[in-house]
């Protein structure tokens, strides 16, 4: 009985492949796996002076549909920025507790604040370049506020 001249080769061709894709699904699986960074803080200046909260930034569609109600993180808030200007719905699907909302602008000043209560959806009415999202009852936010990053 004869062997195919080919056989060692095509095992070999084989076993490199097989290599080659556990090593992709390790570094995917690696970065998938990363710790967040550490919370940033966060500058909201109100009527009543200037509060510090400890919050992640999120620039993301990904991070921000992962809003702060959901998270098992202790944070205060979440600050979105977007690239350019939205009027997307924002909804509290799933969260745990209410939150309250300060749409900005382009220059970190609030034009509108929100309340929402867990499993609410809120259409802002108007097209904003961030979102502020805190827990209730933490921070008093009214229209003409700033946040700084």
């Amino acid at each position: 009985m004869e062997r195919n001249p080919f056989f060692p080769l095509v095992a070999f061709a084989l076993l490199i492949a097989l290599s080659v894709f556990s090593f992709m699904g390790y570094l995917l699986a690696a970065r998938r796996l990363q710790t967040p960074p550490p919370p940033q803080k966060v500058v909201v200046e109100t009527a009543h002076g200037q509060r510090v909260l400890q919050a992640r930034l999120a620039r993301t569609p990904e991070a921000w549909s992962r809003g702060l109600g959901v998270r098992k993180e202790e944070l205060e808030a979440l600050l979105y920025l977007f690239p350019e200007a939205t009027d997307v719905p924002f909804s509290a699907q799933g969260y745990r507790f209410p939150v309250v909302l300060a749409f900005l602008d382009a220059k970190g000043r609030v034009l509108k604040v929100a309340r929402l209560q867990p499993g609410e959806t809120y259409a802002p009415g108007l097209a904003y370049r961030g979102v502020l999202e805190v827990r209730e009852g933490l921070l008093e936010i009214a229209p003409g506020d700033r946040v700084r990053p």
